[in-house]
C-alpha cells in the first residue's frame, strides 16, 4: 500500500469531519477525499521523488495545489473550484506531518507515491 492509500484509509473519518464542518455536505466530503487521493497519484505519477517531498512535506497547501488540476477535480466532482481548494487547505496540513513522520521516511513514502496504485479510492474514505 502506498503513502496515499495509507494515509486515506487511516484518516478518512477524521478529514470527512473537518471537511463536513468547513461547508462540504457528507456525500461531498466522502467523494471529495476519494478522488483528491486519485487525483494526487495521478499527478505525481513517475514523478521525481525530490518534487513529490517537495509537494507532500509541505503544509503550506499551495504546494499540492500546483501539482493538482484543481479544476479538472472541481469539475469532476461537480462542486466549485473554492470548496476543492478548501478541501485541501484543511487535508495538507495533516497529510504533510503524516508524510514527515511515515514509518517508511520521506523517500520511502514519496517513492510509493511515484509508483502509485490501482486501488479502488471510494473505499478508502469510508
Amino acid at each position: 500500500m502506498n503513502f496515499i492509500e495509507e494515509f486515506f484509509a487511516r484518516n478518512g473519518g477524521t478529514l470527512s469531519g473537518y471537511l463536513i464542518r468547513n461547508g462540504f455536505s457528507a456525500d461531498q466530503a466522502r467523494e471529495f477525499l476519494s478522488a483528491a487521493a486519485s487525483i494526487i497519484l495521478e499527478s505525481f505519477h513517475h514523478r521525481e521523488i525530490e518534487e513529490i517531498i517537495a509537494a507532500m512535506g509541505s503544509e503550506e497547501p499551495s504546494r499540492l495545489l500546483n501539482a493538482v488540476n484543481v479544476n479538472k477535480l472541481a469539475e469532476r466532482l461537480g462542486i466549485n473550484v473554492f470548496l476543492v481548494r478548501s478541501g485541501f487547505e484543511i487535508i495538507t496540513p495533516l497529510m504533510a506531518r503524516a508524510f514527515a513522520t511515515n514509518s517508511r521516511g520521506i523517500v520511502g513514502a514519496a517513492a510509493s507515491i511515484a509508483w502509485g496504485s490501482n486501488t479502488d479510492f471510494a473505499k478508502l474514505a469510508h
